[in-house]
């Protein structure tokens, strides 16, 4: 089914992005920590920036994952009807 294999390469490269930004973020924090970050405070916006993409993402992989869900139970549904169909006896 093309469209629960659309959902799941979009899921795949979503957590790919979201770890890059959980790592990109983490290593920003620890800039912040030390004292790092400069006078104009970059990395504060960068990482302010990062937690928000990385929200909106968790919420976008939680839509993907019931989506590729309703498509399996779905397909399911629908190899189960066919084969019922195909084990009725045909008419003449």
């Amino acid at each position: 089914m093309r469209a629960l294999s659309d959902t799941e390469s979009e899921a795949s490269g979503l957590a790919a992005r979201l770890e890059d930004a959980r790592s990109r973020a983490a290593f920003l924090y620890g800039d912040v920590i030390e004292g790092d970050e400069g006078e104009d405070g970059k990395s504060s916006i960068l990482i302010q920036e990062a937690e928000r993409f990385l929200v909106r993402g968790e919420r976008r992989r939680d839509e993907l994952d019931t989506h590729a869900a309703f498509l399996r139970q779905l397909d399911e549904q629908l190899t189960r009807g066919i084969d019922s169909l195909r084990q009725q006896p045909t008419e003449d």
